[in-house]
């Protein structure tokens, strides 16, 4: 309960369990409960609508039900009873598989999830998982860091295999998980990446990729290629000499002779510890021994950290010759030149600790002391690469560009790095260029690294990068990259598999990062950490994704396992491997699907003889390949699913290879039995498909089976002639009706985003990606109407936004309220005129092309749209709209023909703008915030950000004089910026806005039009959080009313009631970054009356709109309050998948706000007036006979007898029967 007394009100939150639940991955996936909403009363109301920036609407129905938009995440996805997608466990990147994982005794282990991700459901998992959807739990599969592309669970062998780029253990791309651990493959894996995965029809495992050969030969390796630097690290030491010129354990770091020494103190043992600011695989020790006045080391220990285990080493003894080991004391000779120790185990480390344990002479010490590894990484620290004492004259270096500093790794991290917030002035001036040092040409994957956004709590503004280089002599660049850094933990991404050319002082290779030119956010966090270039074997002539010269190893990115056997088979025993090598070189297998006898194999391929490309068919019982029909597709396949008798391909196609049938536009179907290809409807435009997955759809006549396709496209093809439509990378295949989603009629689901992956498990289908999904797909504006047991019934608006909706040139103040969409509606319904009419920043279609920020929608005539073409300037932005005697008076900022600034007048009767316009506004910065008509007059009063009317100085508040068509100066004050204002009574104006009175900040005055001045509130305006945005009524008085804008102090949002004088904050659940665009008290049907509060009347209920945000629970565009707590309300996205926004409720009549006064039901009302009509009667038959009384006293009246003598006879007694009184009446017309 809030008080009045009180200056902030605790409003709750009552589905915070929910957001608990939703945000974390520890309770069962949930039965989702139904949420409790106050049904509108909207009867009075007539029309009503709702305007945005959004093209997909959902009313907030269960308490799963969320709308987390993504920043390169995606998600585990369950649907609700009303088809909506919910999370039931994000991840911070991609996921590319999942399979069910089952054994052969039927028990259920979970479902595994694999992608590039490194946290599934807040787990730190890196790149795989097991996913248990009973107790909605997530396990990480350990030991695990890579990316993982395909999964295949095979119940047969109690396995799940596991395909991607990875090393695990001393497995390379492929491997397999069983009883709780790893398990290397007999091949040890392939030399490139694997993409597919499937089980034949012969009980063989098939894997697909870019790979050319099997991992278990020795590759080439370049031992001990790198110096590390332990200049950079942290050196301490025990027992140091006090000697001047002999104390300083730094000396020693970078030399390659006695010129500089450390000893110890004479006579005793001690230690030199190194702490590194890298994470390294040291394979080789270099020291060089002290020899100061015959003091020398006999011996030492090495002992690494954070293991603390002492470590292996092997060396050469100088005087045998012979290679010898040590554990617990190794020998250092007394020579004046390097001894060399090899690491027997190379494992990770930060730090190494040298303990000597003998001397000779009277002390010990060192005068050199050096690391090397084999793994080749470049740092964007450039601090950390190479020191100047390595060998040669090319060393690993890097260079940055704009404004870095270092960032400390966490204890357990990998490196420290480099880190940048960058503004959207500076994306092209930041940059990271990293320099290895290659001594060995060969084939190479490149690696780079990203520190996890949760150590420097930089997720919430963590964006995109773009990575590419040159690797090769030829100046070749590495086709660039567009990457996420919104990983929660530390990962990396390979960024290119093929030929490296070694430095030289002619040629160096070189990786740089920067920012993506365009980014979500303001100001984004880049971060740069280091590149490895890891050597995997002899050089192929190129990169392997796009091309290369296949190995003697015999195999063309297929290959075919039989778990059955303990050893590595002969390739070329299996028929599917020799298919392989039929085709041209570097085939690349991106999808494999077995049907009956036929294995289907397609990607980026092409065979010798010519005869087919991308597709190809093998058949089990024969060694000859099977034709393919129409040769096969002209550009590569990325994806492939059968569902029923059909096999769906989806790639980067326009057509079959001999260009027939027709209609094959980046997705097709093929038809194993009549092996023909068949088009769905005309395909997609635009771009590639990349994914098809199986889902379930809820259509009006059921549950349907149905085909998520996402990819890179922007509109679907019904058919070959039709019209295309607007899909922005996703849509919805109903095969059973033939049809794309949006092409079939009465269906007004929304879906957008990205589905990866599906599976059923047990009764429910789980799903991975990043969807976006709303019970009504609808652009801009939707309708609601009164219902008598829902919240309310919406109908979707005929508006239809165009793919250009998102307007690119607009005016200064407009870009500064990033306001797109449908700003503002009203409805017109008048001599015989049915119509809606929208006005914001978008283009829409009409009938005649379309139309741009202003939209008329004639339900007289099917909806016909019609409105601004040319009229206004294209970056105009409509704000506010009002209409008086058949004219549309638009506000906003406007510019266009016949000095139109910041006001317009359409003419509803000749639908086109007006012949006479106003006098345009001017100064500030000519825009319009609101528009209203004084009652009983009309005046249209104009307010906003301007500082004069054509010649007229009138600043801010303006007046419109329609019948003399002339300004009028509202006031000789200027209080400031106007955003909003509402009438109470005829004279009495509620001006709100960034403002001041008496030279002091009151950002709500009163404006008296009598008077024509501005008068102070009765209230507290100090209380006041900041400048006030919009209003909103619930009383007839100047005493009660509700407010919001943006705190001064720190710019969040606020709300506030003025009550008692004071404007008391009502605490809601927004996170600062949200927007609140309107405020509207509506009244509630009897079953959704709430506790009367301070604040809020029990027959009415407060609505927030705009882009909302609550932590914990995602995105929402509406809310409502009932004087206490606060429900979302509303749901909303836009075409891009991207977080919509609601910016105001319109109705066609006034709510009415009288308080206290509840409405009677309609028989009750019947009653009421039957007895008031009846007691009328009464009163009226009463008043005449008393009047007729009255005045036949006054005139002397003298009743006569009431029988007459003559009258006593019997025959004057006879009654008249009443039929007798009709029976000469005729049938004459009737008399009125």
């Amino acid at each position: 309960m809030m008080r009045a007394t009180s200056t902030t009100s605790s409003g709750g939150f009552w589905t915070l369990g929910a957001i608990a639940l939703t945000a974390s991955l520890a309770s069962a996936i949930q039965k989702p409960e139904s949420v409790v909403q106050p049904v509108f009363d909207l009867e009075g109301l007539g029309r009503v609508g709702l305007t945005g920036d959004f093209n997909g609407i959902s009313l907030y129905e269960y308490n799963t039900q969320t709308q987390s938009m993504s920043n390169g995440s995606q998600a585990l996805l369950t649907q609700l009873p009303n088809g909506i997608f919910t999370s039931q466990g994000i991840s911070d990147s991609a996921i590319n598989a999942m399979c069910v994982y089952e054994t052969k005794d039927g028990q259920q282990k979970g479902i595994v999830v694999g992608g590039n991700f490194t946290s599934l459901g807040g787990v730190e998992a890196k790149g795989i998982a097991i996913y248990d959807s009973g107790s909605n739990q997530v396990t990480a599969m350990k030991d695990f860091n890579g990316k993982v592309n395909a999964l295949l669970c095979d119940k047969d062998t109690n396995r799940v295999y596991v395909g991607g780029q990875f090393s695990v253990n001393s497995s390379e791309n492929a491997i397999a998980w069983e009883d709780g651990e790893w398990k290397v493959l007999p091949f040890e894996g392939f030399t490139g990446p694997v993409a597919t995965i499937a089980r034949s029809n012969n009980n063989t495992i098939l894997w697909g990729g870019n790979f050319d050969g099997l991992q278990n030969f020795s590759s080439p390796n370049v031992r001990d290629a790198q110096t590390l630097n332990i200049a950079s690290s942290s050196i301490t030491t025990e027992q140091t000499t006090g000697m001047a010129g002999f104390n300083d354990p730094t000396a020693i770091t970078c030399t390659n002779d006695t010129s500089k020494q450390w000893l110890l103190g004479d006579g005793q043992r001690g230690s030199w510890t190194a702490t590194f600011r890298f994470n390294m695989f040291p394979t080789k020790l270099r020291l060089i021994n002290a020899n100061f006045g015959g003091r020398s080391t006999e011996s030492f220990r090495l002992t690494a950290f954070p293991l603390g285990g002492i470590m292996n080493l092997t060396y050469t003894d100088p005087a045998t010759g012979q290679k010898k080991a040590c554990t617990e004391s190794c020998p250092l000779a007394a020579i004046d030149t390097a001894q060399d120790f090899s690491f027997v185990n190379v494992v990770g480390m930060k730090q190494i600790r040298l303990d000597i344990l003998s001397f000779r002479g009277p002390g010990a010490g060192l005068s050199s002391v050096q690391l090397f590894q084999d793994e080749i990484f470049t740092y964007a620290i450039s601090d950390l690469n190479e020191p100047a004492c390595a060998a040669g004259t090319i060393r690993s270096a890097s260079n940055s560009t704009g404004s870095w500093t270092e960032r400390a790794a966490i204890p357990s991290g990998d490196s420290d790095y480099l880190e940048a917030d960058i503004s959207s002035a500076d994306l092209t001036k930041t940059l990271v260029t990293f320099e290895p040092h290659i001594q060995q040409k060969g084939r190479y994957q490149v690696l780079v690294f990203t520190p996890g956004c949760i150590n420097d709590g930089s997720c919430a503004t963590r964006g995109r990068f773009e990575v590419g280089g040159v690797v090769t002599k030829d100046g070749k660049r590495i086709p660039p990259k567009d990457l996420f850094q919104t990983n929660f933990y530390d990962k990396y991404d390979i960024i290119y598999d093929g030929t490296v050319d070694p430095a030289s002082q002619g040629f160096r290779p070189t990786i740089t990062i920067k920012p993506t030119p365009q980014q979500t956010l303001a100001t984004v966090r880049l971060v740069a950490q280091k590149v490895q270039f890891k050597l995997i074997g002899e050089a192929t002539g190129g990169a392997k994704n796009s091309g290369s010269n296949s190995t003697s190893t015999g195999l063309n990115g297929v290959y075919e396992y039989d778990p059955a056997s303990s050893e590595t088979k002969d390739p070329m025993e299996s028929r599917i491997n020799k298919a392989g090598l039929k085709l041209n070189d570097n085939a690349s297998i991106s999808a494999i699907v077995v049907k009956d006898d036929i294995t289907y194999l397609a990607g980026n391929l092409s065979a010798k003889d010519d005869k087919f490309q991308n597709f190809m068919m093998v058949d089990k019982n024969s060694d000859t390949l099977p034709d393919v029909p129409n040769g096969g597709l002209d550009k590569g396949v990325n994806t492939m699913v059968v569902m029923g008798d059909l096999i769906y391909v989806g790639g980067d196609f326009t057509r079959t290879k001999d260009g027939n049938p027709a209609g094959i536009n980046y997705i097709a179907s093929f038809d194993p039995s009549s092996k023909s290809w068949k088009a769905l409807g005309g395909g997609v435009s635009g771009g590639s498909v990349n994914e098809i997955v199986p889902m379930s759809l809820n259509l009006t006549d059921g549950v349907v089976d149905a085909l998520a396709v996402s990819g890179k496209f922007q509109k679907v093809r019904p058919d070959n002639s039709g019209e295309e439509i607007d899909a922005l990378g996703f849509s919805v295949w109903v095969p059973s009706k033939n049809q794309w989603l949006q092409d079939i009629n009465g269906e007004s689901i929304s879906l957008s985003g990205v589905l990866s992956a599906s599976v059923k498990s047990g009764s429910d289908n789980i799903y991975a990606g990043s969807m976006q999904s709303n019970m009504f797909s609808s652009s801009g504006a939707i309708f609601l109407f009164d219902s008598p047991k829902k919240t309310v019934d919406m109908v979707p608006s005929p508006l239809k936004f165009t793919a250009a909706s998102t307007l690119n040139s607009r005016k200064r103040s407009i870009q500064a309220m990033n306001t797109t969409g449908v700003n503002v509606g009203v409805f017109y319904k008048t001599d015989g005129q049915n119509l809606t009419i929208l006005g914001g920043h978008f283009e829409a279609v009409a009938g005649s092309g379309s139309v741009k920020n202003f939209a008329i929608i004639n339900h007289g005539k099917d909806d016909e749209v019609t409105g601004a073409t040319t009229e206004f300037n294209e970056g105009s932005t409509v704000e506010a709209m009002k209409i008086l005697d058949k004219k549309l008076y638009l506000g906003g900022a406007l510019e266009g023909a016949n000095s139109i600034g910041g006001i317009a007048i359409w003419d509803l009767d000749k639908f086109k703008i007006a012949d006479t316009q106003p006098q345009p506004l001017s100064g500030g910065n000519a825009t319009v915030y609101d528009i209203s008509v004084r009652p009983n007059t009309k005046d249209i009063y104009v307010a906003g950000d301007f500082q004069s009317a054509g010649s007229l100085g009138c600043a801010n508040l303006c007046i419109y004089q329609t019948d003399a068509g002339q300004w009028q100066d509202a006031s000789n004050d200027n209080p400031g910026t106007i955003r909003a204002m509402k009438w109470l009574g005829k004279d009495r104006l509620i001006v709100a806005g960034d403002m001041k009175h008496n030279g002091t900040t009151a950002n709500v005055v009163v404006y008296d039009a009598k008077q024509g001045r501005y008068l102070g509130i009765d209230a507290d305006v100090t209380t006041i959080l900041g400048p006030v945005t919009a209003i909103g009524l619930d009383s007839e008085k100047e005493d009660s009313f509700f407010i919001t804008g943006r705190k001064e102090n720190d710019g969040s949002p606020y709300i506030q009631k003025l009550n008692n004088k004071t404007f008391v904050e009502i605490k809601d659940p927004l996170s600062p970054t949200s927007l609140i665009t309107s405020l509207q008290v509506l009244p509630v049907k009897s079953v959704s009356t709430h506790t009367e509060t301070d604040l809020l009347h029990r027959n009415y209920v407060l609505l927030a709109t705009g882009l909302l945000h609550i932590t914990g629970f995602g995105n929402l565009s509406a809310m409502s309050y009932n004087g206490s707590d606060w429900t979302p309300l509303f749901l909303t996205s836009t075409s891009k998948g991207e977080a919509g926004r609601i910016s105001n409720l319109f109705t066609e009549k006034e709510v009415s706000y009288a308080l206290g006064k509840k409405k009677l039901a309609k028989g009750l009302v019947i009653l009421i007036s039957l007895a008031i009509a009846l007691a009328l009667v009464f009163l009226i038959v009463a008043g005449g006979v008393v009047a007729g009384y009255v005045r036949r006293a006054r005139e002397g009246y003298t009743p006569a007898p009431t029988m007459a003598s003559v009258e006593k006879s019997n025959a004057m007694q006879t009654r008249l029967p009443p039929r007798e009184l009709f029976e000469h009446g005729g049938r004459g017309a009737p008399m009125i």
